[in-house]
């Protein structure tokens, strides 16, 4: 008769002769754990990132570290002779950066200081690129990880795998899960913070990062460059950390709104956020409390914060999310970019015209317009505006 071998029971039972249960530690299924063992604690996931986590500051100090982030902080930005001429001294420019952090003697640089004007005017605080440097390093290092395990899935900016096509997709998710339990019937609190960003006390800041951040020594760099803004209020676009930091200081009132006051389809990107729920007059007491909880930050809500029926369509990041009476939901582009898509068409053939800009100008503005376009349903505008630029440039669309 052949050898079938030990049974399982015989095999168990010789196994825990050969290595017994270690002195102090209890059953890893109970969830409890006493007396320290180096290797069981280095076994464990949790506790092993959260030490990890712990000493990412001076990782980000090292010059390897730095190094990586000097590469990352250059990428798209090689045609400025600034970042080309600090590169090509990379290694000792980061030598010298390593050792000014190590010995405590560095300090971040005077911000450059411009204006965009598109899509609209905002006022730019830019780092120079030693301090990108070391803002990139540290947040590779371990402070963007620190941070965004705090944050709800529906804070969509400044993160890796979100984003603008990330949040587009959620509000969607959103519509569908209201249309299954509600139909096309409910409301909408669209709430838009005025000044978002030059209105952020700098204590509320600094009180936000204390909080999340678990390194001390990353959490008192993090406060030194938002102190480094200058004044009580505001926080420079243009830095890493303050897109960051500015992720935190919301993120109370994320957890209040989704686990307090029970909105499930709730989305915020950045500074602009929109409650979907069934009943009006609950939307009206949510807004009341959300008003109270950013007056104690020392926010307000702008002009356009408003309750509207779902039927009216949501406008969220230039986009009009309109749920139809099949559930279908239909992503309209907003027809004020369509009018400036035009006014731009117009403008860059005049300029083509004259040689001021590089031939074929008109036509890639076209395209990135309608490779926008493609994220919704916009097949009739992309042939529309392909028929306009051949009206205005006498051209075919190729």
């Amino acid at each position: 008769m052949p050898d079938c071998g030990e049974s399982e029971f015989q095999v168990s039972k010789r196994l825990k002769a050969k290595h017994p249960r270690r002195e102090g530690l209890s059953h890893p299924g109970n969830g409890r754990m006493k007396t320290g063992d180096a290797g069981i604690l280095r076994d464990d996931p949790a506790i092993r990132t959260r030490k990890e986590t712990a000493m990412y500051y001076k990782r980000a100090c090292s010059f390897g570290s730095l190094y990586k982030g000097l590469k990352r902080s250059c990428r798209n930005v090689r045609w400025k002779d600034s970042v080309t001429g600090y590169e090509a001294n990379g290694l000792k420019n980061t030598l010298e950066l390593s050792e000014r952090l190590q010995n405590g003697k560095y300090r971040i640089s005077d911000y450059q200081e411009f204006t965009v004007h598109e899509p609209k005017e905002r006022r730019i605080l830019a780092s120079r690129l030693v301090d990108r440097q070391f803002q990139r390093s540290l947040c590779d290092s371990g402070l963007y990880n620190d941070i965004v395990e705090h944050l709800i899935r529906d804070n969509m900016a400044c993160q890796t795998g979100r984003g603008v096509d990330d949040a587009l997709k959620r509000m969607k998710i959103h519509l569908w899960r209201h249309y299954r339990q509600n139909g096309v019937e409910g409301w909408a609190l669209k709430c838009d913070i005025h000044h978002f960003f030059p209105e952020t006390r700098h204590d509320v800041a600094k009180a936000a990062v204390m909080k999340y951040v678990s390194d001390p020594d990353a959490a008192k760099a993090v406060c030194d460059i938002i102190d480094r803004f200058g004044g009580d209020r505001g926080i420079g676009l243009g830095s890493q950390i303050s897109q960051l930091v500015e992720l935190l200081v919301l993120n109370d009132l994320d957890h209040y709104i989704k686990e307090r006051l029970l909105i499930k389809g709730y989305i915020r990107y950045m500074d602009d956020f929109i409650l979907i729920h069934e009943d009006r007059n609950y939307l009206c007491e949510c807004l009341h409390k959300i008003r109270d909880k950013l007056e104690e930050m020392g926010f307000e809500l702008n002009r356009k914060t408003q309750i509207f029926p779902l039927r009216h369509g949501i406008k969220f990041l230039q986009w009009l999310f309109v749920l139809t009476d099949t559930g279908k939901v239909l992503m309209l582009m907003d027809n004020a970019k369509i009018s400036k898509q035009h006014r731009r068409i117009r403008k860059l053939w005049e300029r083509e015209k004259a040689g001021t800009v590089a031939p074929g100008s008109t036509q890639e503005s076209v395209r990135a317009f309608l490779a926008n376009a493609d994220r919704g349903n916009t097949w009739n505008l992309q042939q529309r505006m392909k028929e306009f630029y051949k009206d205005v440039t006498g051209r075919e669309f190729t």
